[in-house]
């Protein structure tokens, strides 16, 4: 195992370590800012910045910011006010997506903490969620950059698009490696390679350059997602910090499940599965998931995913050696240690 590879969050982060901690306060501050536009002889806990507060303050993992911020870097600029407004938006846009996720899912938690929906209803979890969006779209705008106002528009077009397909192929059979693909594109890896090359464009990369931190982004956002639909059928949730086996549950297929179905026991299986009644499945999830390993979906899986890091690591050696490099790359090899 490579160093890179052994490398804590706080070393992979080490050389945007202060520009970070400056995102994190800008979000932080947002919900700040809405007790001060509260008027007067209004509590402020009638007010939205509590809530605002509760989704905002959940700790993830900064990856998307991170990329941001590392890929400005690469080839030797220093992270300025539009790096770091780009930061926060890519960072806001993945919280409002996740916001707007848990609602269509009817999610109960998230990291561990109950989501928006749970707390205040699913009406008043979109409308935040849509705040949530449309900020992060000010921020965009702040780098004045009109290529990436326009990529990032299509960013949260593609996320909603991936939303809608998951929505109308829940308990539709088939599904084809190459359908998931593109939903796990739109939903999960069109903000990764945004978030990439979006801090090449603001670091003065050349086309071919901004080109290659965007596969980076794509192929890593395509091996996060993988990863995560595997944990689904490996951990629990209190390991998940959210529900574990809700896909199958949902009719969602993810990668192991397709992978399996293409056997034609798994195929049998899963379909039998689906005819059930809705009290029934829980009860028959566990051999479902026992033949869907047998099957080899899970291990194909993860084999994909190693795949797509492969990639990932791959496109980054169009930029100089550096520590912002080492660190773009030891965040590819970290998704397999999740």
């Amino acid at each position: 195992m490579t160093t890179l590879q052994t490398s804590t969050t706080q070393d992979i982060f080490a050389p945007i370590e202060k520009d970070l901690d400056r995102v994190v306060e800008v979000i932080t501050e947002l919900s700040i800012e809405e007790i001060e536009r509260c008027p007067a002889g209004i509590d402020a806990l009638d007010t939205i910045d509590d809530r605002l507060a509760h989704v905002m303050a959940t700790p993830g993992k900064k990856m998307r910011p991170a990329m941001t911020l590392l890929a400005s870097k690469l080839w030797g600029a220093t992270p300025d006010d539009k790096v770091i407004s780009m930061a926060v938006a890519v960072e806001l846009l993945h919280i409002a997506a996740l916001i707007h996720d848990d609602t269509v899912d009817d999610a109960d938690v998230r990291r561990g903490k109950a989501t928006a929906g749970f707390l205040w209803g699913n009406n008043f979890a979109v409308l935040l969620g849509d705040y949530v969006f449309a900020t992060s779209a000010k921020f965009v705008c702040a780098t004045g950059s009109v290529r990436l106002i326009s990529r990032f528009a299509e960013t949260i077009a593609e996320l909603a698009r991936g939303e809608l397909h998951e929505m109308v192929g829940n308990w539709v059979l088939p599904v084809t490696v190459d359908e998931y693909f593109s939903r796990i594109y739109d939903k999960t890896a069109s903000l990764f390679s945004t978030s990439a090359e979006s801090g090449a464009v603001l670091g003065g990369a050349d086309d071919a350059s901004i080109t290659a931190l965007r596969d980076y982004g794509y192929n890593l956002g395509m091996a996060y997602q993988v990863r995560d639909d595997v944990l689904d059928y490996e951990s629990t949730t209190d390991e998940l910090g959210k529900p574990a086996n809700q896909d199958i549950l949902a009719g969602k297929l993810t990668l192991p499940a397709i992978y399996a179905f293409e056997d034609p026991e798994g195929a049998k299986a899963i379909e039998n599965f689906y005819n059930l009644p809705d009290n029934e499945r829980e009860l028959a999830l566990g051999d479902l998931l026992d033949l869907i390993r047998t099957k080899g979906g899970v291990e194909r899986a993860e084999k994909t995913t190693a795949d797509f890091i492969e990639k990932a690591v791959l496109s980054l050696e169009t930029a100089p050696p550096s520590a912002s490099r080492d660190s773009l790359t030891a965040i590819a090899l970290r998704v397999n240690s999740r």
